[in-house]
C-alpha cells in the first residue's frame, strides 16, 4: 500500500481505455473514503471514475476468497485480456452460468437495452435447431451438466419453437434452463407458457425495474406494469419459479428497490428472487443517468430501504466470480419472518457448504438446503456489478463465471462480450 499525497493506492491492475479500447494500466485509490479507478492512455489521456462509495466496505468485501474450479483448457492468449476471449488461457474460473443468444429479435427497444436488438434495419439473426444443438453441445464439452443456461436475445419469446429450443438443451443434458424475458408474450399467452414449463424450463428472469408504470416508459419505452404483473400471474399458473431483474437507474427507480423487494416478499410463493443490476453504459444505453452507480452503490442503498431487514454486511460475495463482482444474501423464511442466512452462518461455515457449481442466483439458496433443510420458503437476493469501457478492471475479468456462448462455440465473459467504447460504437 502507497500513499501518495492524501491518496491511497490500494491495488494496481490493468483496464481498457473507454474511448479506443487499448489495454492499459490502471489502479484502485481510496481518497475521503471513496474508492476510484484511475488510469492513462497515451493517446486520450487519464480518466477516474468512482467504484465504491466506502472504502472500508469496499476492503471487507474484497477480502471474501473460495477456492475456486479452474478453467478446464482455454485457446492460447495472444493478443492479451479481453482481447482473446474465448476463453483464453489466462482466464481462471469454469463459467456456472451460460447466455445463449436464440434471437436477436425483440418486441420492444428500450432505451435501457445494451444488446443490439435492432431488426428494424437488417433482418434479425435467428440460429436454427441444428445450430443451437449444436451450440449446446460445445458448451458442454467445456462445462457440465450442472452449468445453468440462460436463453436470451434480443426478446427469446419472440421464437414459436422456444419450447423446442429447451427440450434440445435438456436432451444434451443440461438441468437448468432460464429464460431471460420482458414478459409480453408470457403475459398475453398462457398455453404458450405452459408449452415452456411443459418442455423443462427451470424459471424465467422477468425485466422488473419497478412497481410505477412511469418507471417503465423511462427504461423501456411503454407502461408495462400490467403486463408485467400478468406475466407473474401467467407463471404462477404455469407453476414458473420468476426472478425479478431490476436495472437500477439513479434518478429513475434507485429510490425503488424496496418496493421491488417487499413485492417479491408478498410474492415470494413464485417469486424465487431479486436481482438488482446497477445499469452500465453501452453503446445502445440511450438514459442519461443523474449519476453512475455501483454494486456498492446499491448495497447501502438497499440496506436504508429495506427498513432494517437487510444491512450492507448482510450481503457477501457469492464466491461463483471474483469478490467485487457480485453479491447477495437469501432471506430465510422461519415462523413467518424473514432473516438474512448471512446473519445465521459463519464465513467460515458459508467456505465449507459453498459449492464452485452453483451459479450466482443459487449460491445461498443452495447453502440454505443443506445447512436449513426445514424451511421451505426464502427470497434470493444478489447485486451484480457488471463493468464497462470506463470500470473494466481486468482482474476481475479473468474470474467471471457468467459467459456468453458464441455460434462458434467461444465463451466471452458477459463485461468483455457487451464491451464498448462510451461514444456509442459496437
Amino acid at each position: 500500500m502507497q500513499l501518495l499525497d492524501d491518496i491511497t493506492v490500494t491495488d494496481y491492475t490493468e483496464s481498457v481505455c473507454p474511448v479506443c479500447l487499448q489495454t492499459i494500466d490502471a489502479k484502485i485509490v481510496s481518497k475521503d473514503n471513496l474508492v476510484y479507478l484511475e488510469k492513462e492512455c497515451p493517446k486520450h489521456g487519464p480518466f477516474s471514475v468512482c467504484i465504491w462509495p466506502d472504502a472500508k466496505h469496499y476492503n471487507w468485501l474484497k477480502s471474501f476468497r473460495f477456492p475456486f474450479n479452474q478453467l478446464k483448457s482455454g485457446q492460447l492468449s495472444k493478443k492479451g485480456c479481453p482481447h482473446d476471449c474465448g476463453l483464453c488461457s489466462s482466464h481462471l474460473r469454469h463459467s456456472t452460468l451460460v447466455e445463449i443468444e436464440v434471437t436477436d429479435n425483440c418486441n420492444l427497444r428500450c432505451p435501457v437495452c445494451f444488446m443490439s436488438a435492432d431488426t428494424s434495419v437488417r433482418p434479425a439473426i435467428v440460429p436454427n435447431l441444428e445450430q443451437l444443438e449444436k451450440q449446446y453441445r460445445q458448451i458442454m464439452n467445456k462445462t457440465s451438466p450442472l452449468t445453468s443456461i440462460q436463453l436470451t436475445g434480443g426478446e427469446p419469446s419472440t421464437r414459436r419453437d422456444l419450447a423446442e429450443i429447451v427440450r434440445l438443451g435438456r436432451k444434451v443434458g443440461f438441468e437448468a434452463i432460464e429464460i431471460n424475458s420482458n414478459g409480453i408474450v408470457i403475459a398475453n399467452d398462457l398455453d404458450y407458457l405452459m408449452e415452456l414449463a411443459d418442455a423443462g424450463v427451470s424459471g424465467i428472469y422477468l425485466q422488473f425495474d419497478g412497481l410505477e408504470g412511469s418507471i417503465f416508459e423511462k427504461t423501456r419505452g411503454k407502461d408495462l406494469l400490467k403486463t408485467k404483473l400478468q406475466a407473474i400471474e401467467n407463471c404462477r399458473m404455469a407453476g414458473l419459479q420468476v426472478v425479478l431483474a431490476m436495472t437500477v437507474i439513479y434518478g429513475i427507480n434507485h429510490d425503488r428497490m424496496g418496493d421491488v423487494l417487499d413485492f417479491a416478499l408478498k410474492n415470494n410463493d413464485i417469486v424465487a428472487g431479486v436481482a438488482l443490476q446497477p445499469a452500465f453504459i453501452s453503446g445502445r444505453f440511450e438514459v442519461t443517468a443523474g449519476r453512475r452507480l455501483s454494486m456498492g452503490d446499491v448495497i447501502f442503498m438497499l440496506a436504508e430501504q429495506s427498513k432494517g431487514l437487510i444491512r450492507p454486511y448482510d450481503l457477501w460475495p457469492l464466491g461463483c466470480a471474483h469478490p467485487l463482482c457480485d453479491t447477495g444474501t437469501y432471506l430465510l423464511e422461519q415462523e413467518g419472518e424473514y432473516q438474512p442466512i448471512t446473519r445465521q452462518i459463519t464465513p467460515q461455515e458459508y467456505a465449507r457448504y459453498f459449492d464452485p457449481d452453483s451459479p450466482q442466483g443459487s449460491v445461498f439458496t443452495d447453502i440454505a438446503g443443506k445447512m436449513f433443510p426445514d424451511s421451505h420458503k426464502g427470497l434470493s437476493i444478489i447485486i451484480m456489478n457488471f463493468m464497462d469501457a470506463m470500470t473494466m478492471d481486468l482482474k476481475r475479468l479473468k474470474e467471471c463465471s457468467m459467459v456468453v456462448s458464441k455460434p462458434d462455440g467461444s465463451l466471452v465473459p458477459f463485461c468483455s462480450y457487451q464491451l464498448n467504447p462510451l461514444v456509442g460504437q459496437e
